[in-house]
């Protein structure tokens, strides 16, 4: 199972929560790392990128595979 949704989830709610705003000057990156295509919530995908994106965060994705889709975030 490759649940991006709930991976990108935790990375923005646990990483980027109240507590990063300690953090200054610090750039805000997730490094999403798949070995395919989101099969899990993959509905709700668009909506949680959209939100990390207007929060400032970029998303720089990995593939490991030949089952990745080019253009997924």
């Amino acid at each position: 199972m490759t649940n991006m949704t709930g991976g990108l989830k935790v990375a923005r709610m646990e990483v980027f929560g109240p507590r990063y705003e300690e953090r200054q000057n610090v750039e805000r990156i997730i490094v999403l790392i798949s070995d395919g295509e989101p099969n899990y919530d993959e509905d709700k995908l668009d909506v949680e990128v959209s939100t990390i994106k207007r929060m400032g965060i970029r998303i720089v994705g990995l593939g490991i595979t030949n089952g990745v889709r080019h253009l997924l975030v």
